[in-house]
C-alpha cells in the first residue's frame, strides 16, 4: 500500500481531520490500484467530499465528461491511458481543459515531477496532505480565474455603453424614416384613380410593410436601451414586465421559428431593482430557452413567461421551455462559473452565473427544475417593495 498504509493509519487519519469542516467537491479518482482507490475513496468521502473513481484514464475522461468533477486526483502510471495521456486528451477538450488536477506518483523521477498538473504529490503522503491539496488547488484554480470572469463583466458593462450609443445614434434617423412613411401612407390615396387603382394599392401595401419593419427596429432599440441602464448600479421600484417583454422583443424573431410564446402577466408587485441588470438575467433566461428548442416544429413546443406574486405577496418569475432538457447529474452545477451544457464554442460559461449574482444582489434567489425531453423551468424569486403606512 503506497499511500495509508493500514486502516489504523486511516482512522488516524480520519480523527485527525474530523473537526476541520470543509467545503464538498466532487473529485473524480483515477487510479488503477484496487486497494489504494478504497482507502482513497474512504478518506476523501469521510471529509464530505463525493468521489468518481475510474481504474484507468480511458474510463476517467468517459466520467469527466459525464459528472464534470471540480478537481481531478490522478495517478500516472495506469494502464491503457496513462497520466500523461490523459491530460493531453483533457487539455484537447475545451469543455475539460479548466478542470485543475493533481497528479500522483510514486515516481521520484524528473518526467513525473514535471508532469503537466496543478501540482504534483509524491506517494506516499497522508490523508491530511491530500485533502490540504485538494482545497489549495481549487482555490488557486478560483483566484486564477477570477480576472476573467471580472474582465467579462467588464466586456459586458462596455457593450452596455456601446448599445446606448449605438440606439441614440439609430434613433435619429429612424425618427426621420418613420414620419416621412407615415406621411407618404396618408398621401397615397389621394393619387388612385380607376386606372392605377391596383399600383397605388401595392405602393400602399409597401409602405404599411416598411412601416412595420421600422417599428420593429425602434422596438429592438428601446430594448437594447433598457440593458444599457445596467451599468448604473442604483435600484429602484421596478416593474418587471418592462424588462420582460424588453427581453423578448430583442428575441422575438428567434421564438417565432422555434415555439409559441404564452405571456402570464398576473399583477406582479413592483421590486427594487435595477432594471437594466433585471433585464440581463430575462434576457440570458430567455436566450437560453431559445437554443434549447430546435427549429422547423412552432406548434409543438412553447416558450412561457409568467409573472406573478405569491402567498406572501413577493415576486415570482418563471420563465419555461419544452426543450431538451438538462441531465440530473449536471443540473446541480449549472450556476458554476465557466460550467456550459453548450457545445465547445458556443457558451462561455458564465451567464447563469451572473445572472445568479445579480438576482442575489437584489435579495432574491433563482432556482431551476428540469427534465430530459422535457425541458426546463427557471424560477426567479424577488422581494416586494413593501409600502409603509403613513402615521398620524
Amino acid at each position: 500500500m503506497d499511500v495509508l498504509r493500514t486502516e489504523m493509519e486511516v482512522e488516524v487519519a480520519m480523527q485527525d481531520i474530523a473537526h476541520e469542516p470543509a467545503p464538498q467537491r466532487r473529485i473524480l479518482l483515477v487510479e488503477d490500484d484496487a486497494d489504494l482507490r478504497e482507502v482513497l475513496c474512504q478518506v476523501l468521502e469521510s471529509s464530505g467530499h463525493t468521489v468518481i473513481p475510474a481504474i484507468d484514464g480511458t474510463e476517467g475522461l468517459s466520467q469527466m465528461r459525464a459528472c464534470r468533477p471540480d478537481i481531478v486526483v490522478l495517478d500516472l502510471m495506469m494502464p491503457r491511458l496513462d497520466g500523461w495521456q490523459f491530460r493531453l486528451a483533457q487539455r484537447d477538450d475545451p469543455m475539460l481543459a479548466m478542470t485543475p488536477v493533481i497528479a500522483i506518483s510514486a515516481s521520484s523521477s524528473a518526467t513525473a515531477a514535471a508532469v503537466d498538473a496543478d501540482l504534483y504529490l509524491r506517494k506516499p503522503f497522508d490523508a491530511e496532505t491530500l485533502l490540504r491539496a485538494i482545497d489549495d488547488v481549487i482555490n488557486a484554480t478560483a483566484r486564477r480565474l477570477e480576472p476573467t470572469k471580472v474582465a467579462q463583466t467588464e466586456r459586458l458593462a462596455a457593450l452596455g455603453t456601446l448599445a446606448a450609443g449605438l440606439a441614440h445614434e439609430i434613433n435619429n434617423p429612424l425618427a426621420y424614416v418613420l414620419l416621412q412613411l407615415a406621411h407618404a401612407s396618408r398621401l397615397i390615396p389621394t393619387l388612385a384613380n380607376g386606372e392605377n387603382r391596383a399600383l397605388v394599392d401595392q405602393v400602399e401595401s409597401l409602405i404599411r410593410g416598411s412601416l412595420e419593419g421600422a417599428e420593429r427596429i425602434r422596438n429592438i432599440m428601446a430594448g437594447i436601451r433598457a440593458f444599457s441602464r445596467s451599468d448604473d448600479a442604483g435600484v429602484e421600484p421596478v416593474d418587471v414586465r418592462v424588462p420582460l417583454d424588453a427581453a423578448l422583443k430583442l428575441v422575438m424573431n428567434e421564438i417565432r421559428h422555434r415555439a409559441r410564446l404564452i405571456k402570464n402577466y398576473a399583477a406582479p408587485p413592483l421590486v427594487l431593482a435595477n432594471e437594466g441588470r433585471l433585464g440581463q438575467v430575462f434576457l440570458n433566461l430567455i436566450t437560453n430557452a431559445v437554443q434549447a428548442i430546435p427549429e422547423g416544429d412552432t406548434q409543438a413546443h412553447e416558450i412561457r413567461v409568467s409573472a406573478t406574486a405569491d402567498d406572501t405577496g413577493d415576486l415570482v418569475v418563471e420563465l419555461s421551455d419544452t426543450g431538451g432538457g438538462i441531465p440530473p447529474h449536471l443540473l446541480g452545477r449549472i450556476f458554476e462559473p465557466y460550467f456550459s451544457t453548450k457545445p465547445a464554442g458556443q457558451g462561455t460559461g458564465l451567464g447563469l452565473s451572473i445572472s445568479q449574482g445579480i438576482i442575489s444582489s437584489f435579495d432574491g434567489k433563482i432556482t431551476v427544475a428540469s427534465e430530459v425531453g422535457r425541458g426546463t423551468t427557471f424560477r426567479i424569486m424577488l422581494p416586494a417593495v413593501r409600502h409603509e403606512k403613513a402615521s398620524c
